[in-house]
């Protein structure tokens, strides 16, 4: 059930990809260690990888924890030009940590996961939009999934400059603008030193769940470094070689880390579209069991059981109510006479609807995402 659930946050981050021009790709999870040197990874992040051991090589290799250094190997892998800019990659290949073991939670703290991630190489002219239309789709996103969120600025921290890539007048830069988008956009956020990535400062979304704990989900990085750690270029318009800026952005984050949210966000009782069972018809008695079958039978495109079981109808009732199944109908004697169903409500109470009006009424919801 939970993979039903992970391919419905997936897919919906896939369809938000989609309508912002991203290009989805696989990028390989075992690496050179060469690679993380070039990206700064190995320097400055090696303690939280993953080693790997070969038998028939002496080469370094490493599990990959981040999807960007293989990107910039997808946009070198080609000559570019100012009009092939933006250029916009999605991934959601597995990614390996290595978590301490204090630090693993549930969902919510894995060694290994995935994430909806993207890159955007694009001119200082596109940072703007860019910024716009990611920032578009985790609003969206997050209205969607019903979560509260605050928006924080993370900036590096001046005492610790060992600790990031590039010169100061880089990051200031890329602070200065980060702060200037988000002004420009309207977005209250609150600054906070020192949780800035390695490699250049960041928006992170804070997500608030049903029970006001916070989580971090959404982000949106601006790089001026690692393009030109890797030589990555550009033709402009007077024919000059010119080095991208690097979007690095992810919409709700790992999909497995935000099951593990939401699941506490709804308490178990997910929305119809998240819902791995969305529906279960429960026939009163043996009598019913092709009725309820036919009810099943009129609901493509959703996913609907049968219990039919010879067990009381009270025991079913309440072994739905327990499993979260978002719709659960009953069907009867009266129901078959009048092609209908019984829904029962949250509060014990049924409704009774004409068959085909509930199905259009879910498919509707389900669409919708509602």
């Amino acid at each position: 059930k939970g993979a039903i659930v992970r391919n419905e946050i997936v897919q919906f981050s896939r369809e938000l990809n989609e309508s912002i021009g991203f290009e989805e790709v696989h990028t390989p999870n075992i690496t050179k260690a060469e690679l993380f040197k070039t990206s700064g990874h190995y320097d400055k992040y090696k303690a939280d990888m993953l080693s790997v051991k070969s038998n028939y090589s002496k080469e370094e290799y490493f599990l990959k924890p981040m999807n960007c250094p293989h990107h910039t190997q997808i946009y070198a892998s080609q000559f570019r030009t100012y009009r092939d800019l933006p250029i916009r990659i999605s991934d959601f290949a597995n990614l390996y940590r290595d978590e301490k073991p204090g630090e693993l939670q549930g969902l919510t703290r894995l060694r290994c996961f995935s994430q909806d991630d993207g890159h955007a190489f694009c001119t200082k002219d596109q940072i703007k939009q860019e910024f716009k239309n990611i920032l578009g789709v985790v609003q969206k996103a997050l209205t969607v999934y019903k979560m509260e969120h605050k928006v924080r600025l993370s900036l590096w921290d001046e005492n610790e400059k060992e600790k990031y890539l590039g010169d100061e007048k880089v990051w200031e830069e890329s602070q200065a603008l980060l702060k200037e988008l988000l002004d420009e956009c309207k977005v209250e956020y609150e600054t906070e030193d020192g949780e800035a990535a390695f490699y250049g400062p960041k928006m992170d979304v804070i997500a608030v769940d049903a029970l006001g704990r916070e989580w971090q989900v959404s982000t949106i990085q601006l790089d001026f470094n690692m393009p030109g750690r890797f030589g990555l270029t550009y033709v402009d318009k007077k024919g000059e070689e010119q080095t991208p800026i690097m979007i690095h952005r992810a919409l709700v984050g790992s999909p497995e880390r935000f099951l593990g949210i939401l699941l506490e966000h709804f308490a178990g009782r997910l929305p119809t579209w998240l819902a791995p069972e969305q529906v279960r018809v429960l026939p009163i008695s043996d009598k019913f069991n092709d009725y309820a079958q036919h009810v099943v039978d009129s609901l493509p495109g959703v996913r609907a059981s049968m219990d039919d079981r010879n067990e009381r109808l009270q025991k079913k009732v309440l072994e739905a109510e327990t499993s979260k199944v978002r719709h659960i109908l009953i069907v009867g004697e009266k129901e078959k006479t009048n092609e209908s169903v019984s829904i029962r409500q949250r509060d014990g109470k049924s409704e009774a609807q004409a068959l085909h009006i509930f199905a259009k009424a879910i498919k509707e919801e389900i669409a919708q995402r509602s």
